[in-house]
């Protein structure tokens, strides 16, 4: 009987965390970029001795959150006739440095001009590559292979800055989100291979558009009231667990 407290109480942990992770994809549904998470739960199981020789093991002894994964399909793109918004049309990642010279990677490609005019992401860091825009230039083009041009002040032809590069992993799924819709490298994810867009494993950078939320709003949903009603079931054997012991308890006296 005191197994069943266990049991429950490793349920509700586990769905109260499953409830939190759900409610983090529902909030950030319309953050450009940003990929929903999923929890891995793992069953329980214990390990005893038969004999002087031969063990057993046992399961069914409540669950327990494994991981908490990170899905990188890609998102509906939304045209915004903006021509610093980028988006991915592959499954390449923006790289970023801070100030610190460290990289991270990212998804959302909502891109500003600093105030020495290079392009920045929203959290602040500069694209890897050291993209600067000149002040007085104009009609900034971004080629679907990165190739990034602008017409300078005095001149008619477009004149070629640079190129924005894409990495790609072997594993993204062994990356780890350190907040502001950016992720870091892992041992799991493998070292950032930089590649050119359009070419095969990268993407083609798409001008003027952003890649959405990967949630779906019905799937969400649909988790959320499992989640609940597991919740309410572990609190139920939780309860009727209790209810047990201390009729136990009373037939002893």
């Amino acid at each position: 009987m005191i197994d069943a407290l266990y049991i429950s109480a490793s349920g509700l942990r586990g769905q109260q965390e499953q409830i939190d992770v759900i409610s983090n994809n529902v909030a950030n549904m319309q953050t450009p970029g940003f990929k929903r998470g999923r929890v891995n739960f793992a069953q329980v199981a214990s390990i005893g001795a038969l004999d002087g020789s031969a063990q057993s093991v046992q399961h069914g002894g409540g669950s327990r959150v494994m991981s908490t994964s990170l899905l990188f399909d890609q998102g509906d793109m939304q045209p915004t006739q903006n021509p610093m918004d980028l988006a991915i049309d592959g499954p390449g990642f923006f790289e970023l440095e801070d100030t610190a010279g460290d990289r991270y990677y990212t998804r959302d490609g909502q891109f500003r001009l600093d105030g020495e005019g290079y392009l920045t992401a929203t959290n602040g860091m500069r694209l890897a590559q050291g993209m600067q825009i000149p002040t007085d230039a104009s009609n900034l083009q971004v080629a679907p292979n990165g190739e990034v041009s602008v017409v300078l002040a005095g001149e008619t032809a477009p004149t070629v800055l640079g190129t924005i590069d894409l990495v790609s992993f072997a594993s993204s799924d062994g990356l780890v989100s350190v907040g502001d819709n950016v992720f870091k490298a892992t041992d799991v994810s493998g070292e950032p291979e930089t590649m050119t867009a359009g070419s095969t494993g990268a993407g083609k950078v798409m001008q003027g558009e952003l890649e959405m939320a990967n949630v779906d709003m019905i799937d969400e949903m649909t988790g959320l009231v499992l989640a609940q009603r597991a919740y309410q079931l572990n609190a139920r054997v939780l309860q009727a667990s209790d209810q047990l012991l201390e009729t136990i308890n009373n037939l002893r006296r």
